[in-house]
């Protein structure tokens, strides 16, 4: 190669040439003028930019493609010949597409080949055209400051300017809205830039379509070999990727900053992690899908606030009441001790509720006091405001991004037309496309079912290995001595929540790939429908396998399930029973297992999530024998960084979602959730922007109306807290045993006595040989003090039974389960009502917004109209009408009027014209008889433009019927 070639690439028509008469590994060198080359093709230079020359132009990279150097091999021939011939036939199709592709340059390591992709903007202007993509046009020129944006107006300004969370001197100005319209290359001066054609194309809109031909482009002679996708999965390409705007360092060749390098900067920092975040530029460089989810995340962590500051304060004021909660002074109050039944078989011995109890009490009222229903019914209706306000700003935000009527067209998966026997006519493209058979899509959904069915079957099974697990290891610990069998109710509680989580990601691991197994099955159509069904498999087994645990401790370790004295629930070969709750109830349990699945769960996904890509990136680095970045070009650069799965936004959703189930519905058994919910999140906001700015290579910048299928599960789960918290309050909680004794039992209209109300008798002459205790140590050190004023002969345990051989339930026991029922559902009717009406009176729009896609709407119309009166297409309004032009228009009516069962006005009356021109202006439809079926009829928006297509009707036969 001469230095001249070597200096400027030749025509991409060449770009499939390997040199087939390489000698050995094929590896020369030319140094001349600097330049090396290997195999003829061109190294990288040193200078890193974001361009490539193509016969003397210099071209923007919108994508880079790369492949193995199989010409390093020798025993590769044949399958080296099969993906040559494979990428020769793709990059000759995109060659068709007008799509210009550099010659290959060579990896560092001369391991890898990498092309170079751009799109020229006719390519572009005629794909956004296919593709309904919405460009701005003018500037919005609409003001809409509501009643109380003028009250506040100076009071906001002013607070901005003090503002500490506000990032001041930000590298992203707020940027000027726009009207959007969608792109007509016929009409290109009226968009913004429309005069500056390489500018109309943002780099993230660029990459979009160049993305979108790459995907449905064929790279074989078969329907199904469609796709870039396809030739990742057979090895014929080994990335395919658009570039990160510069490498993350600047150099002295760039003195001004790129945008990877700002938000590295404002963004991608713990130092920024109190900061809001620049949604604006993480939009422009990552696109509006990506973007949707960081202005989601920062939008609920921001409304986690209030919800941590409220949680905190009930918290502290339940810890600070123990000071004089009358059932606190009882358990803990030595001078009148409670003799408990034993805790397990023989060899757990009986006990003082002031020895075991007293500080367990103390934690749980923390949690479990009078302000608990008040902070239950806050989250929920705070959950409804903060999905509300969420849906304004979704509104909000797809309005200004120009993705509100997205209507993409989406390619139909490769794997869906390879499977599909039969195709039908698509009634608008008139194309045939590929159909699956109903009866094999629902043999497959049964088939999905029973797999679903049979993990949650093993999650069962997993919770039941807890449940034995807490009954073993509580009886061999409470038959201890010292500390172990004083503390042998944390313990377990602890270590079987860090069990079940260790269980959970196990199982969730196995799934994840089942899940994409079975979605593959499935075969879904388009992507959205296959990112949709595995959201759904993958998020509702996961719920299950989460929540499994918490469900068990909320509402099923009761005693009606555990048992009592004389009747405990047994199972084995040994006839172990259950463990129960304390003689508080499971509330402080309840809360440990949610701060251990909660905070668990989450540290153990950051911990991922920091260390899984940096470590994808080292090992790159070491394969392709990378020592340094000082030579490397932007495109290699990023081919060493770790590449983000096709579904990676859907484990980012489902973390934070899952989240938020534990924020909502459990938060009456724990307080501090959405307190620990904000923490995690800053934190994991912070992790994300950093993997995504120096972690991961640059994502496809895909497009949507918002956070999709996710915010109806968000709806789901807030239905779903709503009930799960009136049954925490009246199952699990003891708010409404004190309040029945209180206002029913109590002589005082105090909880004085509720201890001793609360506590059922069991004579110790009941027990069985099986259970009675074997020694009595408690007792017999207390001899001297407490014991003798103790009845011996009987002993306490909670619940409500009648003091008879049987202790059955009594009936204190069914009233108050009747009134926790009353409770539980009266708690969920009002609450979800008052929900539902707070939803109905916020509106799912902005006033402002409205008249803004009103004005928005009244422009495209209007630039329509311009159009065609411009190109001689439409009539132009006449500007003075003289005297004698109204009379002839006066007399020209009535003549039509004696005509009305007349003749056919000629064809170039311009009335005609002026008719259907008002009609495209009111959107008149109308209804014609087909001729070629007596029963059928077509209906047609009128536009001069798009003439029907029928043969049977001429324009002037359709303008006529108005």
């Amino acid at each position: 190669m001469s230095a001249s070639e070597n200096e400027h690439l030749v025509d991409f028509t060449d770009f499939t040439d390997t040199g087939s008469s390489r000698k050995s590994n094929g590896r020369r060198s030319n140094s001349a003028n600097g330049k090396s080359t290997v195999d003829g093709h061109k190294r990288h230079r040193k200078k890193s930019n974001k361009h490539f020359q193509h016969k003397k132009q210099k071209l923007n990279i919108d994508f880079v493609l790369a492949a193995k150097n199989f010409d390093r091999y020798d025993d590769l021939t044949e399958k080296k010949r099969e993906l040559d011939y494979l990428r020769k036939k793709y990059f000759h199709n995109l060659k068709k597409k007008r799509l210009k592709i550099s010659k290959p340059f060579m990896s560092q390591d001369e391991k890898t080949y990498f092309w170079h992709v751009h799109a020229p903007f006719d390519v572009l202007a005629d794909t956004a055209e296919d593709l309904n993509v919405r460009l701005p046009t003018v500037k919005n020129d609409i003001v809409v400051m509501l009643w109380y944006e003028k009250l506040t107006k100076r009071i906001l300004e002013w607070w901005n300017k003090k503002n500490p969370f506000l990032v001041h001197n930000s590298y992203f100005s707020k940027p000027e809205s726009y009207f959007a319209d969608n792109f007509d290359k016929d009409r290109v001066e009226e968009f913004h830039n429309g005069n500056n054609p390489e500018k109309m194309f943002s780099p993230t809109e660029r990459s979009r379509i160049v993305a979108y031909i790459l995907e449905s482009t064929k790279y074989g002679d078969n329907d199904d070999e469609i796709g870039k996708d396809g030739l990742l999965e057979k090895g014929v390409l080994t990335a395919a990727y658009p570039i990160h705007d510069g490498l993350l360092e600047p150099n002295e060749n760039e003195p001004l900053l790129n945008n990877r390098q700002k938000l590295s900067r404002e963004w991608a920092s713990f130092g920024q992690i109190f900061k809001y975040q620049p949604i604006e530029g993480i939009k422009e460089y990552f696109g509006v899908k990506i973007a949707f989810y960081f202005a989601w995340i920062g939008f609920y962590t921001t409304w986690l606030v209030p919800a941590s500051l409220i949680g905190l304060i009930f918290f502290f004021f339940g810890c600070l009441s123990n000071l004089w909660f009358i059932p606190v002074q009882e358990i803990c109050n030595a001078e009148k001790p409670f003799f408990m039944c034993p805790l397990c078989d023989k060899v757990c011995s009986y006990y003082f509720l002031h020895n075991t109890s007293c500080t367990y009490s103390k934690m749980t009222h923390c949690f479990d006091n009078d302000g608990t229903p008040i902070f239950a019914v806050f989250i929920s209706i705070w959950s409804v405001f903060y999905l509300e306000y969420w849906k304004r700003q979704q509104w909000s935000l797809s309005y200004e991004w120009h993705t509100m009527d997205f209507c993409e067209e989406e390619v139909v998966r490769p794997q869906y037309t390879a499977s599909a026997k039969k195709f039908k006519q698509n009634p608008i493209t008139r194309k045939m496309e590929p159909i699956a058979s109903k009866k094999e899509q629902m043999l497959k959904i049964a088939g999905e079912a029973s797999v679903v069915l049979f993990f949650i079957a093993l999650v069962i099974a997993a919770l039941i290995g807890v449940i034995v697990y807490r009954a073993v290891i509580f009886g061999i610990l409470i038959a201890a001595d010292g500390r172990l069998r004083k503390n042998s109710k944390l313990f377990v509680t602890g270590t079987a929540a860090t069990i079940n989580l260790i269980v959970i990601n196990v199982l969730k691991l196995v799934y994840r790939k089942l899940a994409l197994i079975m979605t593959e099955w499935e075969n879904p159509r388009t992507r959205t429908s296959y990112e949709k069904s595995f959201t759904l498999k993958m998020f509702w087994f996961q719920f299950c396998n989460m929540f499994s645990s918490v469900f068990y401790v909320a509402f099923f370790k009761s005693e009606f399930f555990v048992g009592y004295p004389g009747n405990y629930r047994r199972f084995g070969t040994k006839r172990s029973r259950l463990e129960g709750c304390s003689e508080q109830g499971c509330f402080l349990e309840l809360c440990i297992q949610l701060v251990i699945l909660m905070g668990g769960q989450q540290l153990l996904g950051n911990f991922v999530e920091i260390f899984w890509p940096y470590l994808q990136k080292k090992y790159n680095r070491w394969r392709n024998n990378i020592k340094s970045d000082e030579n490397m070009t932007v495109w290699e650069a990023d081919y060493q960084l770790a590449e983000q799965e096709e579904l990676q936004l859907f484990w980012e959703y489902q973390e934070v979602v899952l989240q938020y189930g534990f924020v909502t519905m459990f938060v009456a058994a724990f307080p501090l959730a959405p307190l620990i919910a904000l923490i995690t999140n800053l934190i994991e906001i912070r992790i994300d922007a950093i993997n995504m700015i120096k972690a991961y290579r640059r994502p496809i910048a895909y497009k949507s109306e918002g956070i999709g299928v996710w915010y109806d599960i968000l709806v789901t789960l807030t239905t779903i807290a709503v009930l799960v918290n009136g049954f925490v309050l009246s199952l699990t909680s003891e708010f409404i045993p004190r309040l029945v004794y209180k206002y029913r039992y109590s002589p005082d209209m105090t909880l004085t006595g509720y201890v001793e109300w609360s506590l059922s008798k069991f004579n110790i002459s009941d027990f069985s040989p099986d259970e009675s205790p074997l020694n009595m140590p408690e007792i017999e050190i207390l001899q001297t003090h407490v014991f003798k004023r103790v009845n011996k002969t009987v002993c306490r345990y909670p619940g409500f039974h009648v003091n008879n051989e049987s202790h059955e339930f009594s009936m204190v026991h069914w009233y108050l389960m009747t009134i926790r029922l009353m409770f539980a559902f009266l708690f969920q009717w009002i609450v979800s009502a008052a929900g539902r009406i707070l939803a109905w009176i916020i509106p799912d729009r902005p006033r402002s917004l409205d008249l803004k896609i009103k004005r928005q709407e009244f422009l495209a119309k209007e630039a329509l109209r311009n159009y065609k009166i411009k190109t001689g297409k439409r009539m132009p309004e006449a500007e003075n009408v003289s005297e004698e032009e109204e009379e002839s228009d006066t007399s020209e009516s009535k003549r039509n009027s004696d005509q009305a069962n007349g003749t056919t006005p000629e064809t170039g009356n311009p009335s005609n014209r002026d008719n259907t021109d008002n009609a495209v202006d009111q959107d008149i439809r109308i209804k014609i008889p087909d001729r070629s079926a007596s029963t059928m009829e077509t209906t047609f928006l009128i536009d001069p433009e798009k003439k029907p297509t029928s043969p049977n009707y001429s324009f002037e036969y359709l303008t006529q019927m108005l």
